[in-house]
Parts: structure tokens; C-alpha cells; sequence
């Protein structure tokens, strides 16, 4: 009984995690990103990024750059890069 429900609980728990993708489950997982590209009006931009944030109500993503800047957009006009 027990070995079945503790497979029970990992299915569950598997779906669960493989269905969030790159969102936040429960748990705050860091990940680091220095550079960004972002497409503005037709143009691809390299910004250096201070700090950046996904939105888990949608696929947009706010990224304050290293000047100041504040840019909105979505996932598909963007690639965040981790650069050494």
C-alpha cells in the first residue's frame, strides 16, 4: 500500500513540475542573467541587465538595465543570456 501511493504522489508531483515550464512551483529558484537581447520596433537591441522579472499571470518579462532603463515585452522578442 505504501509503495503505491508513494508512486501515486510522484506521478502526481512529476506532472505537476513538468507542466510549469520556466514558472516559479512553490519553491523561488534563482536564475541569473547579465545580457539580454531585445527586439525593438524591427531592431535587436544587447542590453545589460541589472534585474529581471517574469510575470506569472502571462508571458511578458520586465527588465531594468544596468542604466536605468525599463523595458515590457514578451517572451518572443526577447533571448536573456548568461555571458562570462
Amino acid at each position: 500500500m505504501k509503495k503505491t501511493l508513494l508512486i501515486i504522489v510522484l506521478v502526481i508531483c512529476f506532472v505537476f513540475l513538468a507542466s510549469c515550464g520556466n514558472r516559479k512551483v512553490g519553491i523561488d529558484i534563482y536564475q541569473s542573467f547579465n545580457k539580454a537581447y531585445v527586439n525593438v520596433g524591427g531592431e535587436w537591441k544587447e542590453l545589460s541587465i541589472k534585474s529581471w522579472r517574469d510575470f506569472s499571470e502571462g508571458d511578458e518579462v520586465q527588465i531594468v538595465t544596468t542604466n536605468g532603463e525599463v523595458y515590457l515585452t514578451h517572451y518572443s522578442n526577447m533571448i536573456l543570456v548568461n555571458k562570462k
